[in-house]
Protein backbone atom coordinates (compact mmCIF):
# COMPACT_ATOMS: atom_id res chain seq x y z
CA UNK A 1 0.00 0.00 0.00
CA UNK A 2 2.89 2.54 0.95
CA UNK A 3 4.12 1.48 -2.70
CA UNK A 4 1.24 2.82 -4.08
CA UNK A 5 0.86 5.82 -2.69
CA UNK A 6 4.61 6.54 -2.97
CA UNK A 7 4.11 5.71 -7.17
CA UNK A 8 1.12 8.30 -7.13
CA UNK A 9 2.96 11.32 -5.68
CA UNK A 10 6.39 10.43 -7.61
CA UNK A 11 3.59 10.80 -10.04
CA UNK A 12 2.73 14.14 -9.80
CA UNK A 13 5.59 15.70 -8.69
CA UNK A 14 7.46 14.44 -12.34
CA UNK A 15 4.19 16.59 -13.95
CA UNK A 16 4.69 19.17 -12.08
CA UNK A 17 8.24 19.29 -12.80
CA UNK A 18 8.12 19.28 -16.42
CA UNK A 19 5.04 21.79 -16.16
CA UNK A 20 7.41 24.29 -14.03
CA UNK A 21 10.02 23.76 -16.97
CA UNK A 22 7.83 24.78 -19.91
CA UNK A 23 7.25 21.50 -20.71
CA UNK A 24 3.73 21.61 -21.73
CA UNK A 25 3.47 25.31 -23.25
CA UNK A 26 2.91 23.72 -26.83
CA UNK A 27 -0.70 22.39 -25.53
CA UNK A 28 -1.72 26.27 -24.59
CA UNK A 29 -1.12 26.81 -28.66
CA UNK A 30 -3.71 27.42 -31.36
CA UNK A 31 -3.04 24.23 -32.87
CA UNK A 32 -3.76 22.39 -29.79
CA UNK A 33 -6.67 24.37 -27.92
CA UNK A 34 -9.56 23.82 -30.46
CA UNK A 35 -12.24 24.08 -27.98
CA UNK A 36 -11.19 27.54 -26.96
CA UNK A 37 -14.65 28.92 -26.96
CA UNK A 38 -15.89 26.15 -24.76
CA UNK A 39 -13.27 27.42 -21.57
CA UNK A 40 -13.14 31.20 -23.15
CA UNK A 41 -10.00 31.13 -24.05
CA UNK A 42 -8.90 31.19 -20.62
CA UNK A 43 -5.79 29.15 -19.66
CA UNK A 44 -6.69 28.79 -16.25
CA UNK A 45 -10.33 27.46 -16.63
CA UNK A 46 -8.37 24.86 -19.26
CA UNK A 47 -5.96 23.96 -16.13
CA UNK A 48 -8.75 23.97 -13.43
CA UNK A 49 -10.45 21.05 -15.22
CA UNK A 50 -7.06 18.86 -16.19
CA UNK A 51 -6.10 19.22 -12.71
CA UNK A 52 -9.18 17.91 -11.21
CA UNK A 53 -9.67 15.79 -13.71
CA UNK A 54 -5.91 14.30 -13.17
CA UNK A 55 -6.87 14.24 -9.26
CA UNK A 56 -9.90 12.64 -9.31
CA UNK A 57 -8.68 9.98 -11.75
CA UNK A 58 -5.36 9.06 -10.09
CA UNK A 59 -7.86 8.79 -6.47
CA UNK A 60 -9.77 6.48 -8.51
CA UNK A 61 -6.39 4.09 -9.65
CA UNK A 62 -5.31 4.56 -5.70
CA UNK A 63 -8.94 3.19 -4.31
CA UNK A 64 -8.91 0.57 -7.34
CA UNK A 65 -5.59 -0.64 -6.48
CA UNK A 66 -6.19 -0.73 -2.97
CA UNK A 67 -9.83 -2.69 -3.21
CA UNK A 68 -7.91 -5.27 -5.22
CA UNK A 69 -4.95 -5.73 -2.58
CA UNK A 70 -7.44 -6.14 0.22
CA UNK A 71 -9.54 -8.57 -1.74
CA UNK A 72 -6.25 -10.49 -2.75
CA UNK A 73 -5.37 -10.26 0.95
CA UNK A 74 -8.82 -11.74 2.32
CA UNK A 75 -9.09 -14.73 -0.22
CA UNK A 76 -8.38 -16.74 2.75
CA UNK A 77 -10.68 -15.66 4.91
CA UNK A 78 -13.26 -18.52 4.30
CA UNK A 79 -16.41 -16.24 5.77
CA UNK A 80 -15.74 -13.29 3.13
CA UNK A 81 -15.20 -15.34 0.18
CA UNK A 82 -18.98 -15.03 -0.37
CA UNK A 83 -18.29 -10.73 -0.65
CA UNK A 84 -15.22 -10.82 -2.72
CA UNK A 85 -16.85 -10.04 -5.58
CA UNK A 86 -17.95 -5.93 -3.53
CA UNK A 87 -13.79 -5.57 -3.75
CA UNK A 88 -14.28 -6.39 -7.46
CA UNK A 89 -17.76 -5.10 -8.56
CA UNK A 90 -16.24 -2.00 -6.76
CA UNK A 91 -12.88 -1.71 -8.62
CA UNK A 92 -13.92 -2.16 -11.82
CA UNK A 93 -16.63 0.55 -11.57
CA UNK A 94 -13.85 2.85 -9.95
CA UNK A 95 -11.05 2.37 -12.48
CA UNK A 96 -13.73 2.37 -15.41
CA UNK A 97 -14.81 5.91 -14.01
CA UNK A 98 -11.66 6.83 -13.46
CA UNK A 99 -10.97 6.21 -17.12
CA UNK A 100 -13.59 8.64 -18.32
CA UNK A 101 -12.22 11.99 -16.32
CA UNK A 102 -8.99 10.85 -18.30
CA UNK A 103 -11.00 11.18 -21.12
CA UNK A 104 -12.20 14.38 -19.95
CA UNK A 105 -8.64 15.75 -20.56
CA UNK A 106 -7.97 14.08 -23.91
CA UNK A 107 -10.71 15.48 -25.27
CA UNK A 108 -9.40 19.00 -24.61
CA UNK A 109 -7.07 18.93 -27.34
CA UNK A 110 -7.84 15.63 -28.93
CA UNK A 111 -11.33 15.49 -30.55
CA UNK A 112 -11.53 11.80 -29.91
CA UNK A 113 -15.33 11.47 -28.79
CA UNK A 114 -16.27 8.02 -29.55
CA UNK A 115 -13.65 6.57 -27.37
CA UNK A 116 -14.98 9.16 -24.93
CA UNK A 117 -18.29 7.57 -25.22
CA UNK A 118 -17.12 4.24 -25.23
CA UNK A 119 -15.34 4.51 -21.81
CA UNK A 120 -18.56 5.89 -20.61
CA UNK A 121 -20.28 2.85 -22.02
CA UNK A 122 -17.57 0.44 -19.97
CA UNK A 123 -18.16 2.63 -16.70
CA UNK A 124 -22.27 2.07 -17.28
CA UNK A 125 -21.63 -1.45 -17.62
CA UNK A 126 -19.88 -2.05 -14.61
CA UNK A 127 -21.77 0.79 -12.73
CA UNK A 128 -25.41 -0.33 -13.03
CA UNK A 129 -24.90 -4.28 -12.25
CA UNK A 130 -22.59 -3.15 -9.12
CA UNK A 131 -25.19 -1.08 -7.99
CA UNK A 132 -27.92 -3.45 -8.31
CA UNK A 133 -25.74 -6.51 -6.81
CA UNK A 134 -24.93 -4.37 -3.93
CA UNK A 135 -28.63 -3.15 -2.99
CA UNK A 136 -29.56 -6.95 -3.11
CA UNK A 137 -26.96 -7.83 -1.20
CA UNK A 138 -27.27 -4.62 1.40
CA UNK A 139 -29.63 -6.49 3.59
CA UNK A 140 -27.67 -9.61 4.41
CA UNK A 141 -24.20 -7.71 3.97
CA UNK A 142 -25.66 -5.63 7.19
CA UNK A 143 -26.56 -8.67 9.08
CA UNK A 144 -23.29 -9.99 8.90
CA UNK A 145 -21.70 -7.34 9.57
CA UNK A 146 -24.18 -6.65 12.51
CA UNK A 147 -23.22 -10.76 13.62
CA UNK A 148 -19.74 -10.10 13.38
CA UNK A 149 -19.68 -6.75 15.97
CA UNK A 150 -21.73 -9.07 18.36
CA UNK A 151 -19.13 -11.79 17.50
CA UNK A 152 -16.07 -9.58 18.09
CA UNK A 153 -17.94 -8.28 21.01
CA UNK A 154 -18.55 -11.48 22.86
CA UNK A 155 -15.19 -12.66 22.62
CA UNK A 156 -13.70 -9.98 24.21
CA UNK A 157 -16.09 -10.11 27.21
CA UNK A 158 -14.83 -14.30 26.97
CA UNK A 159 -10.87 -12.97 27.17
CA UNK A 160 -11.78 -11.06 30.19
CA UNK A 161 -13.99 -13.75 31.96
CA UNK A 162 -10.93 -15.87 30.95
CA UNK A 163 -8.90 -13.64 32.50
CA UNK A 164 -10.97 -12.22 35.76
CA UNK A 165 -11.07 -16.51 35.80
CA UNK A 166 -7.53 -16.64 35.97
CA UNK A 167 -6.87 -14.44 38.60
CA UNK A 168 -9.50 -15.98 40.92
CA UNK A 169 -7.87 -19.57 40.52
CA UNK A 170 -4.77 -18.07 41.61
CA UNK A 171 -6.76 -15.95 44.60
CA UNK A 172 -7.60 -19.63 45.67
CA UNK A 173 -4.66 -20.96 45.03
CA UNK A 174 -2.80 -18.85 47.05
CA UNK A 175 -5.22 -19.52 49.55
CA UNK A 176 -5.03 -23.20 49.38
CA UNK A 177 -1.22 -22.98 50.10
CA UNK A 178 -1.41 -20.59 52.45
CA UNK A 179 -3.72 -22.67 54.74
CA UNK A 180 -2.09 -25.97 53.87
CA UNK A 181 0.63 -24.20 55.40
CA UNK A 182 -0.60 -23.01 58.53
CA UNK A 183 -2.12 -26.32 58.83
CA UNK A 184 0.72 -27.93 58.50
CA UNK A 185 2.68 -26.46 60.74
CA UNK A 186 -0.03 -26.05 63.40
CA UNK A 187 -0.19 -29.71 63.35
CA UNK A 188 3.20 -30.46 64.81
CA UNK A 189 2.77 -28.57 68.26
CA UNK A 190 -0.26 -30.23 68.57
CA UNK A 191 1.25 -33.36 68.11
CA UNK A 192 3.64 -32.62 70.97
CA UNK A 193 1.20 -31.07 73.34
CA UNK A 194 -0.67 -34.22 73.15
CA UNK A 195 1.99 -36.49 73.76
CA UNK A 196 2.91 -34.59 76.26
CA UNK A 197 -0.76 -34.46 77.55
CA UNK A 198 -0.80 -38.30 77.20
CA UNK A 199 2.52 -38.50 79.36
CA UNK A 200 1.24 -36.44 81.95
CA UNK A 201 -2.52 -38.47 82.26
CA UNK A 202 -0.19 -41.38 83.57
CA UNK A 203 1.78 -39.66 85.68
CA UNK A 204 1.36 -40.84 89.61
CA UNK A 205 2.20 -37.11 90.95
CA UNK A 206 -0.87 -35.69 89.27
CA UNK A 207 -4.24 -34.87 91.00
CA UNK A 208 -7.30 -37.22 90.70
CA UNK A 209 -9.56 -34.17 90.27
CA UNK A 210 -7.00 -32.59 87.05
CA UNK A 211 -7.49 -36.06 85.01
CA UNK A 212 -10.81 -34.85 83.77
CA UNK A 213 -9.37 -31.53 82.57
CA UNK A 214 -6.52 -32.99 81.15
CA UNK A 215 -9.09 -35.90 79.49
CA UNK A 216 -10.65 -32.83 78.31
CA UNK A 217 -7.56 -31.07 76.52
CA UNK A 218 -6.93 -34.42 75.13
CA UNK A 219 -10.14 -34.68 73.35
CA UNK A 220 -9.61 -30.92 72.33
CA UNK A 221 -6.25 -31.44 70.89
CA UNK A 222 -7.25 -34.50 68.84
CA UNK A 223 -10.08 -32.32 67.72
CA UNK A 224 -7.86 -29.87 66.37
CA UNK A 225 -5.50 -32.19 64.98
CA UNK A 226 -8.51 -33.93 62.78
CA UNK A 227 -9.12 -30.45 61.42
CA UNK A 228 -5.92 -29.52 60.61
CA UNK A 229 -5.41 -33.09 59.20
CA UNK A 230 -8.84 -32.38 57.39
CA UNK A 231 -7.36 -28.86 56.46
CA UNK A 232 -4.25 -30.47 54.78
CA UNK A 233 -6.16 -33.37 53.09
CA UNK A 234 -8.75 -30.18 51.29
CA UNK A 235 -5.67 -27.87 49.75
CA UNK A 236 -3.92 -31.35 49.03
CA UNK A 237 -3.79 -30.78 44.67
CA UNK A 238 -3.83 -34.36 43.18
CA UNK A 239 -2.52 -33.79 39.68
CA UNK A 240 -4.93 -37.26 38.15
CA UNK A 241 -8.43 -38.23 39.29
CA UNK A 242 -8.22 -40.97 42.04
CA UNK A 243 -10.63 -43.11 43.35
CA UNK A 244 -13.59 -41.50 46.06
CA UNK A 245 -15.86 -42.63 48.74
CA UNK A 246 -18.47 -39.57 49.22
CA UNK A 247 -20.10 -40.93 52.64
CA UNK A 248 -16.81 -40.28 54.33
CA UNK A 249 -15.98 -36.93 52.17
CA UNK A 250 -18.75 -35.78 53.27
CA UNK A 251 -18.60 -36.26 56.93
CA UNK A 252 -15.41 -34.80 57.27
CA UNK A 253 -16.72 -31.89 55.46
CA UNK A 254 -19.79 -31.66 58.04
CA UNK A 255 -17.17 -32.63 60.86
CA UNK A 256 -15.30 -29.80 60.30
CA UNK A 257 -17.84 -26.99 60.49
CA UNK A 258 -19.73 -28.39 63.12
CA UNK A 259 -18.76 -26.36 65.22
CA UNK A 260 -20.28 -23.61 63.00
CA UNK A 261 -23.21 -25.50 62.92
CA UNK A 262 -23.86 -26.13 66.83
CA UNK A 263 -23.10 -22.19 67.52
CA UNK A 264 -25.93 -21.18 65.55
CA UNK A 265 -28.29 -23.80 66.45
CA UNK A 266 -27.98 -25.82 62.44
CA UNK A 267 -29.46 -28.96 62.31
CA UNK A 268 -27.46 -31.13 59.43
CA UNK A 269 -29.45 -34.26 58.70
CA UNK A 270 -27.55 -36.75 56.30
CA UNK A 271 -29.16 -39.65 54.12
CA UNK A 272 -25.94 -41.47 52.37
CA UNK A 273 -26.37 -43.91 49.65
CA UNK A 274 -22.91 -44.35 48.23
CA UNK A 275 -21.27 -47.44 48.79
CA UNK A 276 -19.45 -47.49 45.21
CA UNK A 277 -16.26 -45.54 44.63
CA UNK A 278 -16.55 -42.48 42.16
CA UNK A 279 -13.14 -41.20 40.43
CA UNK A 280 -12.86 -37.27 40.87
CA UNK A 281 -10.61 -34.74 42.54
CA UNK A 282 -10.75 -35.06 46.16
CA UNK A 283 -9.89 -31.30 46.83
CA UNK A 284 -12.42 -30.07 44.29
CA UNK A 285 -15.03 -32.37 45.03
CA UNK A 286 -14.46 -31.24 49.20
CA UNK A 287 -14.71 -27.49 48.25
CA UNK A 288 -18.17 -28.36 46.58
CA UNK A 289 -19.44 -29.53 49.58
CA UNK A 290 -17.99 -27.01 52.23
CA UNK A 291 -19.28 -24.22 49.17
CA UNK A 292 -23.08 -25.80 49.52
CA UNK A 293 -23.13 -26.59 53.11
CA UNK A 294 -21.90 -22.51 53.96
CA UNK A 295 -24.29 -21.08 51.21
CA UNK A 296 -26.66 -22.88 53.14
CA UNK A 297 -25.87 -22.06 56.66
CA UNK A 298 -25.53 -18.58 55.67
CA UNK A 299 -28.83 -18.56 54.07
CA UNK A 300 -30.72 -19.40 57.23
CA UNK A 301 -28.55 -17.65 59.45
CA UNK A 302 -29.65 -19.05 63.06
CA UNK A 303 -32.14 -21.72 63.85
CA UNK A 304 -32.75 -23.86 60.91
CA UNK A 305 -32.17 -27.39 59.19
CA UNK A 306 -30.01 -28.35 56.00
CA UNK A 307 -30.17 -31.61 54.55
CA UNK A 308 -27.87 -33.05 52.63
CA UNK A 309 -28.74 -36.56 50.42
CA UNK A 310 -26.56 -38.39 48.55
CA UNK A 311 -28.01 -41.20 46.41
CA UNK A 312 -27.20 -43.21 43.03
CA UNK A 313 -28.98 -42.05 39.91
CA UNK A 314 -27.62 -42.00 36.18
CA UNK A 315 -24.31 -43.89 36.20
CA UNK A 316 -23.23 -41.74 39.52
CA UNK A 317 -24.80 -39.73 42.38
CA UNK A 318 -27.06 -37.63 43.05
CA UNK A 319 -26.04 -34.93 46.03
CA UNK A 320 -28.69 -32.88 47.27
CA UNK A 321 -28.15 -29.74 49.85
CA UNK A 322 -31.39 -28.14 51.55
CA UNK A 323 -31.71 -25.56 53.63
CA UNK A 324 -34.70 -24.34 55.16
CA UNK A 325 -33.31 -20.46 54.70
CA UNK A 326 -34.96 -17.40 53.43
CA UNK A 327 -34.40 -18.36 49.64
CA UNK A 328 -32.91 -16.86 46.48
CA UNK A 329 -35.02 -13.58 45.61
CA UNK A 330 -36.60 -13.87 41.86
CA UNK A 331 -34.71 -11.15 40.35
CA UNK A 332 -31.50 -12.66 41.37
CA UNK A 333 -31.33 -16.42 40.42
CA UNK A 334 -30.65 -15.87 36.65
CA UNK A 335 -27.24 -13.99 37.49
CA UNK A 336 -26.42 -16.95 40.69
CA UNK A 337 -23.83 -18.65 38.89
CA UNK A 338 -21.86 -15.65 37.70
CA UNK A 339 -18.54 -14.55 38.30
CA UNK A 340 -18.28 -12.02 41.39
CA UNK A 341 -22.14 -12.06 41.65
CA UNK A 342 -23.33 -11.83 45.38
CA UNK A 343 -26.21 -10.98 47.31
CA UNK A 344 -24.05 -10.77 50.69
CA UNK A 345 -23.10 -7.03 50.24
CA UNK A 346 -18.98 -6.75 51.26
CA UNK A 347 -19.47 -9.86 53.19
CA UNK A 348 -19.60 -11.51 49.66
CA UNK A 349 -16.86 -12.57 47.62
CA UNK A 350 -19.14 -13.64 44.75
CA UNK A 351 -16.22 -16.83 43.84
CA UNK A 352 -18.32 -19.78 45.79
CA UNK A 353 -21.18 -20.95 43.50
CA UNK A 354 -19.21 -19.96 40.38
CA UNK A 355 -16.68 -21.99 41.63
CA UNK A 356 -18.87 -25.01 42.08
CA UNK A 357 -20.45 -24.76 38.99
CA UNK A 358 -16.64 -24.70 37.72
CA UNK A 359 -15.80 -27.63 39.35
CA UNK A 360 -18.66 -29.63 38.95
CA UNK A 361 -18.06 -29.36 34.98
CA UNK A 362 -14.94 -30.41 35.62
CA UNK A 363 -16.16 -33.38 37.10
CA UNK A 364 -18.60 -33.62 34.25
CA UNK A 365 -21.43 -33.40 35.99
CA UNK A 366 -24.03 -30.76 36.35
CA UNK A 367 -25.57 -28.46 38.74
CA UNK A 368 -29.20 -26.96 38.96
CA UNK A 369 -31.47 -25.17 41.51
CA UNK A 370 -34.80 -24.34 42.43
CA UNK A 371 -35.84 -21.27 45.40
CA UNK A 372 -38.42 -20.18 47.35
CA UNK A 373 -39.41 -17.07 49.10
CA UNK A 374 -41.33 -16.32 52.19
CA UNK A 375 -43.77 -14.67 49.91
CA UNK A 376 -43.67 -17.21 47.44
CA UNK A 377 -44.05 -20.52 49.11
CA UNK A 378 -45.10 -21.47 53.01
CA UNK A 379 -42.53 -23.47 52.72
CA UNK A 380 -39.07 -21.24 51.74
CA UNK A 381 -35.56 -22.28 51.12
CA UNK A 382 -32.93 -23.37 48.72
CA UNK A 383 -32.50 -26.89 46.87
CA UNK A 384 -29.27 -27.28 44.93
CA UNK A 385 -29.05 -30.27 42.98
CA UNK A 386 -25.72 -31.71 41.75
CA UNK A 387 -24.72 -35.06 39.71
CA UNK A 388 -21.44 -36.31 39.56
CA UNK A 389 -20.44 -39.25 36.88
CA UNK A 390 -18.69 -42.42 38.64
CA UNK A 391 -16.32 -42.55 35.91
CA UNK A 392 -13.12 -40.02 35.34
CA UNK A 393 -13.90 -36.14 34.74
CA UNK A 394 -13.64 -34.67 31.92
CA UNK A 395 -13.30 -30.91 31.21
CA UNK A 396 -16.33 -30.38 29.25
CA UNK A 397 -17.17 -26.65 28.78
CA UNK A 398 -20.27 -25.58 27.67
CA UNK A 399 -22.67 -27.72 30.41
CA UNK A 400 -25.64 -25.55 31.59
CA UNK A 401 -26.81 -25.20 35.22
CA UNK A 402 -30.97 -24.82 35.08
CA UNK A 403 -32.16 -22.04 37.38
CA UNK A 404 -35.75 -22.75 39.25
CA UNK A 405 -37.58 -20.84 37.02
CA UNK A 406 -36.74 -22.86 33.97
CA UNK A 407 -34.05 -20.23 32.41
CA UNK A 408 -31.29 -22.02 31.28
CA UNK A 409 -27.73 -20.61 32.71
CA UNK A 410 -25.52 -21.04 29.49
CA UNK A 411 -21.47 -21.92 30.24
CA UNK A 412 -20.13 -21.19 26.65
CA UNK A 413 -17.29 -19.51 28.43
Amino acid sequence: MKKIVWSIVAFFVVVAAVGYAGGYSFLMSANYLPHQFCYLAQPGLVWTNVVMDGLIAASYLAIFLALFWMAFKLRGVEDLRGYLWIFIAFGTFIIACGLTHVMEMVTIWWAVYRVSAAMKVIAALASVPTAVLFIRSAPDLAANIERFMLMLSTTQKEKDQALASLIAAEKLAVAGRISASIAHEIKNPLDTVGNLLYVLRFDPAVPEEALSLIDTAQSEIVRAGHIARSTLSLYRESSAPMPVLLGPLLESVIELQTSDFVKHNIHVQTRVNAPRQMYGYPSELRQILINLLQNAAAAIGANGRILVRVHPANAGYSLTVADTGSGIDAAHRARLFSLFFTTKGEHGTGLGLWLVQSLVEKHGGRIRFRSRTAAESATHGTVFNVWLPLGSPVERPGLTAIASDGGTLSRSR
